[in-house]
């Protein structure tokens, strides 16, 4: 496949470093493999992080029973 030249509009191989009709350097094409990985490997973080239930220690006590009444004699 080619791509254009920038600076000159040149067609050139998209694996040019540089042009061959005006000698520009030729930007490198990012992937987007491993950006689109690391994305959704922090996103599955945050969610297992969010999800996460809250520890025993922060649920309320349950209020203590009141003492049995006794019978008056």
């Amino acid at each position: 496949m080619r791509r254009e030249c920038k600076a000159c509009g040149a067609k050139v191989l998209n694996e040019a470093a540089v042009c061959p009709a005006c000698g520009a350097e030729l930007p490198k094409k990012m992937k987007l493999l491993p950006l689109a990985a690391f994305m959704l490997i922090v996103i599955l973080v945050i969610q297992a992080y969010l999800d996460k239930p809250e520890p025993e220690s922060a649920a309320p006590a349950p209020a203590p029973k009141a003492a049995e009444q006794q019978p008056a004699p």
